[in-house]
């Protein structure tokens, strides 16, 4: 099969890989498309560790089973979305409470080969049926939603009825504002570097008021989202979060978080809460993307061969999200 190869820093290669060997309890897929988002690019750029040699990147993927063990909910022929984390198996969380709860789960992409490629082996229950009308350009960013989603939800915050604050203008502050609309958000200012984005936001919901960060609102918001993770970023989070409210961060960058504000969360007792992989929050974003609660359609801004892979991830030009075509 053709896969895209991560053989070290800086180095992707386009080859021949074997088709992955079935195995108990797996699905073979057959991939539609496969996204890349920065964590990928920091993957290639060497600042993640604990990456398997030689492997397949790729965690957001979408196409068809063709081969493996069927389910109650998963069939041969039926068109999926992957969730690409599972768990160690071997730690005490697996082994007497809940591998929900493991400690050190693995990830397709990173810890295993993933979805950059013809081919990929998945657990049969992570996947995922997507709906008939739900195209794989569509489906293929199920996961950046699933995330921002899960946060909301595992932060425990209040968002019905309550003034939201959305940090950036990437993929996952276009979920966060999605998502908080859907949770029944009253208003949601989201703050943009450019103009270019303006229209993407706003077509979300009439709630939606797009703001520069000079412009956001101090001690406005009941609830603040930190999607890009620097210095600004968290201190504008901080700065247009209410006394008592709360903080979600939820991006990180490879630059510290210098001057870090710390008085402001201790002195206007602000709330901090980290977050990432979310368990079990899949079907409800499927559901959602069905129903049209939120919307993925148009959010692909590039589309790519394998072949090109290694140049764009090498020359970024900071689409929305560029996804790689494998097949229809």
């Amino acid at each position: 099969m053709r896969a895209v190869t991560l053989h070290g820093e800086g180095d992707l290669r386009v080859g021949e890989r074997e088709v992955p060997q079935l195995l108990p309890g797996k699905s073979l897929i057959e991939i539609a498309f496969a996204g890349i988002c920065a964590t990928d690019r920091e993957v290639f750029s060497g600042r993640i560790p604990g990456i398997k040699p030689q492997v397949i990147p790729g965690h957001e993927i979408t196409g068809t089973v063709v081969a493996g063990d069927e389910s109650d909910e998963i069939k041969i022929g039926d068109r999926v979305v992957a969730d690409t984390v599972y768990d160690c198996r071997e730690c005490n969380s697996c082994l007497t409470h809940s591998a929900a709860e493991c400690s050190n789960p693995g990830e397709l992409g990173f810890t295993a080969d993933g979805g950059w490629s013809q081919y990929v082996l998945v657990d049969t229950s992570r996947l995922h049926k997507i709906p008939d009308h739900v195209s794989f350009e569509e489906s293929v960013i199920t996961e950046p939603f699933v995330i921002p989603f899960g946060a909301l939800l595992d932060s425990k915050a209040t968002i019905k009825d309550q003034r939201v604050l959305v940090v950036g203008q990437g993929l996952a502050a276009v979920a966060f504002a999605s998502c908080a609309i859907a949770l029944g958000a009253a208003r949601v200012d989201v703050t943009l570097r450019d103009e270019k984005r303006r229209a993407l936001f706003t077509g979300i919901s009439e709630k939606i008021h797009v703001v520069s960060g000079v412009e956001v609102a101090k001690a406005a918001a009941d609830v603040s989202i930190d999607s890009v993770g620097n210095t600004e970023s968290i201190a504008t989070a901080i700065s247009g979060v209410k006394n008592s409210g709360q903080v979600i961060c939820y991006g990180f960058s490879s630059e510290y978080a210098d001057n870090f504000p710390i008085a402001d969360v201790v002195l206007r007792n602000i709330r901090l809460s980290g977050h990432t992989n979310s368990i079990g929050r899949w079907p409800a974003v499927i559901k959602m993307l069905a129903t049209g609660e939120v919307k993925t359609r148009g959010l692909v801004d590039r589309i790519i061969t394998p072949e090109e892979v290694p140049d764009a991830i090498a020359h970024w030009q900071g689409n929305l999200r560029t996804v790689i075509r494998f097949k229809g």
